[in-house]
């Protein structure tokens, strides 16, 4: 699966889907995407690491981001899933 999250200066967005490569290899119907949809951090979290899905088919699920040593972010958790950050291509 993919995850991508995306800014625009006032929100956060997470869209999930599953690679094309398996959609495509796939005998079965698979689910649908998830479009992209806002995203909350929680209060109460220092780090502001917590979130949570507020609009959308997974309003509600919850996840954290993953930090280096130096504060950078190297992944996202979404319902249990981890999911590694991957340089976009330039």
């Amino acid at each position: 699966m993919n995850l991508d999250i995306a800014g625009d200066g006032t929100r956060l967005t997470l869209a999930v889907g599953i690679k094309p490569e398996i959609r495509e290899a796939s005998d079965e119907e698979m689910p649908p995407d998830y479009p992209a949809a806002e995203i909350g951090v929680l209060p109460g979290d220092g780090d502001g690491d917590e979130y949570i899905v507020t609009e959308g088919g997974l309003a509600g699920q919850r996840g954290y981001f993953s930090r280096d040593a130096d504060g950078a972010i190297t992944g996202v958790d979404l319902a249990g899933r981890l999911f590694n950050r991957v340089a976009e291509a330039s």
